[in-house]
């Protein structure tokens, strides 16, 4: 049989799709393109260093002009000042008077004339105003008028009746002076409605029980007030040193 007569040699059958290659066979390596180079792996980038420096700078020079208006806006407000055009005669106001519970028997007036039936705790620096006989032992002084200093533009007034509303006798009933100091008891800050049914000329004022008697030089002609109600309002806080920071603080 001639070298043309013989059959072709058989090719190797295909394993099928999805299989392995025959068992002892040598996995064949893939040609590579010429030129052609691995693919580089890019790490993610970390924030920080230099790039967090620049962010809060650029951050803080944004935010610097607004800073201070944020501060004012947290900061706590100042209470009002006293309305000055109501404080007439035959006038209604609000006042607002810083005081302590010790001021119940500390301040006193003396002067020779009575308001609506409210008078001073003197007649004169030497002379004690009259008892009315039909008067109940204790009232609290409904009737007697007492020096006081408005929170917190400091404004002189005479009021009368305040330790007998139910706001200040309570107050008083849960925190009596006994023999403290005035300055060992816990200020605290009421707001009353009240009318002024007159006024007194250069009044002789006390300011505590050994304290002398005197006229204030910066006020000759003091009003009298005569209470209608009180009520107890937060007690005043001081202001904040550190600006933002301390408004922030104060809201939590």
């Amino acid at each position: 049989m001639s070298e043309s007569e013989k059959p072709a040699a058989k090719a190797p059958p295909k394993a099928p799709a999805g299989t392995s290659a025959p068992i002892g066979a040598k996995p064949q390596p893939k040609p590579k393109a010429k030129g052609q180079r691995a693919p580089v792996i890019e790490e993610t980038p970390v924030i920080g260093g230099r790039f967090l420096i620049a962010a809060a700078i650029i951050g803080g020079l944004t935010l610097f002009p607004h800073w201070s208006a944020l501060g004012q806006a947290l900061e706590p407000k100042e209470p009002p000042t006293s309305k000055l055009d109501e404080w007439k005669v035959g006038g209604k106001t609000s006042l607002r008077i810083t005081l302590v519970t010790a001021d119940y028997a500390g301040l006193a007036c003396a002067y020779d004339k009575e308001f609506e039936g409210k008078h001073c705790a003197n007649k004169s620096e030497t002379e004690a105003w009259p008892r009315d006989p039909n008067a109940p032992l204790d009232d609290n002084k409904a009737n007697v008028i007492q020096p006081y200093r408005t929170w917190n533009d400091n404004r002189l007034v005479l009021v009368a009746g305040l330790w007998a509303t139910p706001a200040l006798a309570t107050r008083l009933h849960i925190e009596p002076p006994g023999n403290l100091l005035p300055e060992k008891l816990a200020r605290f800050v009421t707001e009353c409605k009240v009318h002024f049914p007159g006024e007194m000329e250069k009044p002789k004022l006390k300011w505590g029980t050994s304290s002398g008697w005197g006229a204030d030089p910066n006020t000759p002609t003091v009003k009298v007030a005569v209470v209608d109600s009180c009520q107890l309002i937060p007690e005043p806080s001081e202001p904040c040193p550190g600006g933002l920071i301390c408004a922030l603080l104060t809201r939590l």
